[in-house]
Order: C-alpha cells, then sequence, then structure tokens
C-alpha cells in the first residue's frame, strides 16, 4: 500500500500537469510581484502604496508579496517545480537508454532476430525471388519516406543513437538553469560607482557607494579598474536622443584599456560576466590642498547630485574630512557648484557655462566657518593652516556595475537545453527492418517497426503498401 502511494506521489510531482500547474502560479505571482512594492525599494515608496491600499496591504503583508521573491510560496513553488522537472528528467532519462539499447541491438539484428521479433509478416506473391522481394521491398519503404540499408537479407533502417537523448538533455539543462537562477545571487557581486569624467577607479569595495556582494564572490580574484573617458550630456544616434551618455573604459591589472564603448539604455559594456549600465550621473568638483609649507596633500573630488530644492541646485554626496597635521579630523568641507535657472527659475541640469565653485568649511559641531563663493583655482584659507582650491568642475556618471559569473555558465545552459530541445522536436527516433525468408511455402518479408518519434508514415502505412507491392496474403502478429 505504502509502495503504491509513493509510485503515485511520484508520479505526480514528474508529470507534465503538476510542471503546468507550478509554472502557472510562478508566472502569477511574478506579475503580482512587480506590481506591488518591494522590500529592497525605499520604504517610503511600500509606505505610500499601503496607505493607497489598506485593503489589500492586509493580504500583501499576510502572503509576502513585498518580499515576493524571498517568499516562501515562491521558495515553495520553485523547488516543487525543481523536483517535479528532475523526476521528469530521471523518467525520460530510462525512456532514452532502453531506447538507446534498442537501437544498439537493431543495428545489430540479423533475418532470424527480425522475424523471430517481427510486427507483420508479408506472404510474397508465387514467382517472386527473395533478390525481387528485398528490392520491392527497399522501394515500397523509400515510397514512404523510409530510406533503408541493406545487410545481407536484412533492409534496416535505424535511428542513430544521440536521437533519443533530446528530451533528456533538454530536461536536465532545464534543472541546472534553475538551480543556476537559485545559486547567482551567491556567485554575485552588484552596486553603483560614481566616476568623474578622466578619473579612474579600481573596482573593489571601497570604490562603490552602494554594494551587494554574493556568499561566494571573491574579489582577489577581480584585478581591473574603470575609467571614464568622457561624457555626452545629450547624446544623439541614428536621430534618437540616448540622454546623459558616458564612454567608459575597462582597465586590466596593468592599466591597458581592455574594452571601451559608449554607454546608454540597451547600449551596456558587457566583458566576459562583467557588464556596466548607465544609472545617473551629477557634477563633480575636483579639490586640492596644500599645508601651511606649501606641500601638496593631495586631491579628492566631491560628487554633486542634481536637486530641485537645494540653494545651488546640486547636493554634494556626503562630504569630505579635512585633518590637522596629527591627523586627526577637524573640519568638514562640502563644496557645491551653483547651477544656472532657466526663466523660471528652475536649475538647469547641466554643467554652468562659467562654473563657480560654492566652498563651505564646518568644524565638527556643524559650526560653517568658511562659506565662499570662488572661481576656479582660487585659493581658500583653512583655518589650521594651508589652503584648499577647486580646479575643475566637469561631469560624473553614476554607474551600476554587475559581475555575476553564473552567467556564462546560464548562457551554456540555454544553449545545451535549445540543443536538446531541437533534437527532441526535429530528429526522427525509429527502428524499421525487414527480413527476406524462404522455405517450403514461399518467399516471405518479415517487418519489425518502432516509430518512436517523428515517422515519416505510420504502421497502417507501411503494413498496406508493403501488401500491396510484393503479395496478398497477410500473416500477423500484432505484438
Amino acid at each position: 500500500m505504502i509502495s503504491k502511494a509513493w509510485r503515485s506521489a511520484v508520479r505526480f510531482l514528474g508529470s507534465a500537469g503538476f510542471a503546468t500547474l507550478l509554472l502557472a502560479v510562478l508566472g502569477v505571482w511574478s506579475i503580482l510581484g512587480t506590481a506591488v512594492p518591494q522590500s529592497t525599494e525605499s520604504e517610503a515608496a511600500v509606505s505610500a502604496w499601503a496607505a493607497a491600499h489598506p485593503l489589500l496591504e492586509s493580504v500583501v503583508r499576510v502572503v509576502g508579496l513585498h518580499h515576493a521573491f524571498t517568499a516562501v510560496i515562491f521558495i515553495v513553488c520553485c523547488v516543487a517545480l525543481g523536483l517535479s522537472t528532475m523526476l521528469c528528467a530521471w523518467e525520460r532519462t530510462k525512456v532514452a537508454l532502453g531506447k538507446a539499447r534498442r537501437l544498439k541491438r537493431a543495428a545489430q539484428a540479423d533475418a532470424q532476430s527480425v522475424v523471430s521479433t517481427r510486427d507483420f509478416e508479408i506472404e510474397c506473391r508465387e514467382g517472386l525471388s527473395r533478390p525481387e522481394a528485398l528490392s520491392r521491398t527497399a522501394e515500397t519503404l523509400a515510397g514512404v519516406g523510409i530510406k533503408t540499408k541493406t545487410r545481407g537479407d536484412v533492409l534496416s533502417s535505424v535511428s542513430a543513437p544521440w536521437t533519443v537523448w533530446g528530451s533528456p538533455v533538454f530536461h536536465w539543462a532545464l534543472l541546472a538553469l534553475m538551480i543556476g537562477l537559485v545559486t547567482s545571487s551567491a556567485l554575485r557581486a552588484d552596486g553603483l560607482m560614481g566616476i568623474a569624467v578622466g578619473q579612474t577607479r579600481p573596482d573593489a569595495p571601497q570604490s562603490y557607494g552602494l554594494l551587494h556582494t554574493g556568499r561566494l564572490y571573491n574579489w582577489n580574484q577581480v584585478h581591473r579598474s574603470i575609467r571614464v573617458d568622457d561624457f555626452n550630456p545629450d547624446y544623439q544616434s541614428g536621430g534618437i536622443s540616448r540622454g546623459p551618455t558616458p564612454t567608459v573604459s575597462v582597465l586590466n591589472a596593468s592599466g591597458v584599456p581592455i574594452k571601451t564603448q559608449l554607454v546608454y539604455p540597451n547600449h551596456t559594456l558587457k566583458y566576459g560576466s562583467f557588464t556596466i549600465y548607465p544609472s545617473d550621473f551629477g557634477l563633480a568638483a575636483a579639490i586640492s590642498r596644500v599645508d601651511s609649507a606649501g606641500v601638496d596633500l593631495g586631491g579628492s573630488i566631491q560628487y554633486l547630485d542634481f536637486s530641485d530644492t537645494a540653494t545651488d541646485g546640486v547636493e554634494p554626496v556626503g562630504f569630505l574630512v579635512l585633518s590637522d597635521s596629527a591627523g586627526n579630523p577637524q573640519y568638514r568641507l562640502f563644496v557645491t557648484i551653483p547651477l544656472e535657472r532657466d526663466g523660471q527659475g528652475k536649475p538647469i541640469k547641466r554643467l554652468p557655462s562659467v562654473a563657480q565653485a560654492r566652498v563651505v568649511l564646518a568644524d565638527l559641531s556643524g559650526n560653517v566657518v568658511v562659506n565662499r563663493l570662488v572661481g576656479p583655482g582660487e585659493p581658500v584659507a583653512v583655518p589650521n593652516g594651508g589652503s584648499l582650491q577647486v580646479n575643475a568642475a566637469t561631469y560624473y556618471a553614476r554607474l551600476s556595475l554587475v559581475d555575476d559569473r553564473s552567467i556564462p555558465l546560464l548562457f551554456a545552459g540555454v544553449i545545451v537545453a535549445l540543443v536538446g530541445l531541437t533534437v527532441a522536436v526535429a530528429a526522427r527516433q525509429q527502428v524499421v527492418l525487414a527480413a527476406v525468408t524462404e522455405d517450403a511455402d514461399g518467399v516471405r518479408v518479415a517487418v519489425s517497426l518502432r516509430l518512436w518519434r517523428n515517422p515519416s508514415s505510420s504502421r497502417s502505412e507501411i503494413e498496406s503498401e508493403l501488401t500491396r507491392a510484393l503479395g496478398t496474403i497477410e500473416e500477423g502478429n500484432l505484438t
């Protein structure tokens, strides 16, 4: 009783109907997940949606749609679909093994084995010799699309062994893709990096403003850097505006460019498993500082994002810290570049034609000690000694960088799955054997058939055509 229930459960889990149901549930769930704000988005967006849809929110919270792709329902359905695919793949593998063995035996079959396993037998008309019967049988089979080879008194049309493996290969590749998609997050690193025009930043955690790294991702294997060579605030291509477009280069460990490309929507830079997408842009101020003795303390870059509410039309992304000679933080430096205004007083989100910089220096308590509007290269004295200056203003590109090392494997899985599917759909799987025998009662043709997939004819047509061509007496073995 238990064994029967187990077999029934396995058949149900591996059935096409169950897999179709799971795919439908996952499809609907994914659509709902895209319609409902996810927890990975800003909390404000989730709260705003909840306030606008209070009745739906109660249901969404219970089923976990704000965490659609990590919710229990989604994970259970994915696991069940993977199990169903595995069982289906295993069953199809066993069937393919059986067919492969049958094809191997058929390719070596002699007249005696064909007669002993015949599906039907035709008694030839009087006066028909064995060679004539063999020739007419070959011609008749060719007439219904079955080309045969002759081995003595045996005609054979046996499919190649690889033809039976299309379906198992497709299903195993499909299972591998599912596992790859689930584990890809562990092999993936993605984040946002701001880079000013002319600046080069290493592809390392400290260069990112926002970063998500999978548990299996190894930064020790990353030896590249990213450079923004140019920036066009309104790039035109083919008569179409592509919007703000940076020219981005990927450099190897030696600093040699290995790929340079314009990056805009639907035109990403790809290098192996590494992909660069455009995200946003802003302005950047290049700042240098010298101490009281005139020694250069190095430079830094202040990134500025556009803002409709800020006084200067831009807001600094963070701030720079100025320290004393002992390395103790003393001041916070904020630099902005006031934007030009349109006729309605709105800031124009472009680099000003005459770029000035507003330098604000505040102590650690927040008290402003310096607030000056200066031109390029104009020094600003620092209270603890030395000076700083804003050397240049330019654009910066905020890039979305993704390194997903599962992508090549996923592409390979897709290719293998497509090959398997093509073989399963298009390849012919059949065994057609005909043997000519002769005894005291006359000449007979025994035929053994297995028409599994994509046959050019049917058993009834083959039997009818051979009967018509060879004789009128039929002796069947319909097992």
